[in-house]
């Protein structure tokens, strides 16, 4: 789908859509609330299954779009109390609780030191198996059925407002917000170019700034933060009391630990196991998916991935193809995106065509979810049971840009230039490379196995900037 690309232009469609009554600036509070919180909603979408859509008109619904006191003091954007479980600070106001005399009393309010928290805890919150039956339902329902999750949130208790799923239908078609539940944190992130700052300008008390990154978070029990701009291997594991050699261990998808890394690449601070511990089987491959970004959005070790699909390293599955994430070895393995894998890579003659149908021409840089986020979904798990092709990229033509080898395999580290197979003094040709976005000198001299100081100097490169676009020679 094709997101809009500012918001003047969103802002625009919105008053088309039905904005038209409210003031102008209150449409651009609510804009600004989307726009600052809509990544954070897909990325917690992806992780627990609840539409990006019903996260953030909750968030604007329960907020007043951020300006209410609750949002702006406490950082609760969802009314979410204390109850008998939160051990945190309390942010106490007249809500619907009431005394043994009926009176009304002051209701406790769970405080969070971010933003972000308090989304993660709505997820928790709806997610927790104590309130299985209130909100369970809800989970089986699509992520594109905003309706039926409004409806449903009301009916397990969610708001006592009997108007509570209309209000919450309204904003979400009002400001055409069922667009993120089919949009990945990889586009939207793409789109945005850079993550946002989650704080509250309007706040005195709530002055310092809170971002996403640097907050240790898990998925399949793997510790993982994410980073900030131009923070190192080195500077996270000093941070984290690991040394430089570990945190290279956990994270094969960075190419060295002084890399200056980009804004929104996760770091695993551990070890990752063997397999998914979710319910999805099976991964299906979107267009630009590796086996590293697979590995990266489920933090499962890429060595046993790799075994457990039948592959090799440095093969790389077609679109559509279904990439067993746990359980036992795959029957057979997937569809892959060139039907001569096991064959030497030969060079590129020129650069890659991006509009050829057979996408896997084009060679691609392994980047993790969060950093283009060039996977997370793309990166949709499929549950045991669903049905989906796998051999939509089997009819691809041969790549022969196809790489038999992993560029971030240690076993692999350096690799000498392929010849020709039918002569040892055959010339190669020159071989070349467009830049993407978040292309950096380190990652496509990773990729093309040689140097930097040796892109730098075929292509008479005084320094290390890339511009998206690019045509640079790299053999």
């Amino acid at each position: 789908m094709v997101l809009f690309k500012n918001s003047l232009f969103v802002c625009l469609s919105i008053l088309v859509l039905g904005c038209a009554n409210a003031q102008p600036k209150e449409v651009e509070e609510k804009m600004a609330y989307i726009e600052r919180y809509r990544l954070l909603a897909v990325e917690e979408m992806e992780r627990t299954g609840i539409p990006a859509s019903i996260k953030l008109g909750q968030g604007l619904l329960e907020s007043r779009w951020g300006t209410s006191d609750l949002a702006r003091l406490a950082n609760n954007h969802f009314g979410i109390k204390c109850g008998k479980d939160w051990s945190g600070e309390g942010y106490y106001k007249e809500d619907d609780d009431l005394n043994d005399k009926g009176e009304l009393i002051k209701s406790c309010f769970r405080v969070y030191s971010h933003a972000d928290q308090c989304y993660r805890d709505h997820s928790a919150f709806l997610m927790n198996p104590a309130k299985k039956e209130r909100y369970g339902p809800l989970f089986e329902l699509k992520r594109t059925d905003y309706r039926g999750w409004a409806e449903g949130l009301k009916k397990g208790g969610y708001a006592t407002d009997p108007g509570y799923p209309a209000k919450l239908i309204k904003l979400i078609e009002d400001f055409d917000l069922h667009r993120y539940d089919e949009v990945s944190y990889q586009e939207l992130l793409s789109e945005m170019g850079t993550l946002p700052t989650l704080t509250q300008p309007d706040s005195p008390e709530k002055t310092k700034p809170v971002l996403v990154v640097g907050i240790p978070q898990s998925t399949n029990d793997v510790k993982f933060i994410v980073a900030a701009e131009n923070q190192t291997l080195k500077d996270i594991a000093s941070k984290q009391y690991l040394s430089p050699k570990a945190i290279m261990h956990y994270n094969p998808h960075i190419s060295g630990a002084d890399v200056p890394l980009k804004a929104g690449i996760r770091v695993f601070l551990q070890s990752k196991p063997k397999s998914w511990r979710g319910e999805e089987l099976f991964h299906k491959v979107r267009k630009g998916d590796l086996m590293i970004d697979i590995s990266v959005l489920y933090a499962v070790d890429l060595d046993k991935l790799y075994i457990r699909n039948r592959m090799i390293h440095g093969q790389e599955p077609g679109e559509n193809a279904l990439v067993k994430i746990r359980g036992g070895k795959a029957k057979k393995q997937p569809a892959l995106q060139s039907d001569q894998p096991n064959k030497k890579p030969t060079p590129l003659s020129t650069v890659p065509n991006q509009s050829a149908t057979t996408s896997t021409a084009k060679p691609t840089v392994p980047l993790t979810p969060a950093q283009n986020n060039t996977s997370r979904p793309a990166l949709q798990p499929i549950k045991v049971g669903t049905s989906a092709s796998t051999d939509l990229a089997s009819n691809n033509k041969p790549n022969p840009a196809a790489n038999s080898t992993d560029p971030f395999s240690k076993s692999n580290p350096t690799a000498a230039p392929t010849t020709n197979n039918n002569s040892n003094n055959t010339i190669l040709a020159p071989q070349y490379y467009q830049l993407i976005e978040g292309d950096t000198l380190e990652i496509v001299a990773q990729k093309f196995k040689t140097s930097v100081e040796g892109i730098k100097k075929l292509n008479n490169l005084a320094g290390n900037d890339c511009k998206a676009g690019t045509k640079i020679r790299v053999k």
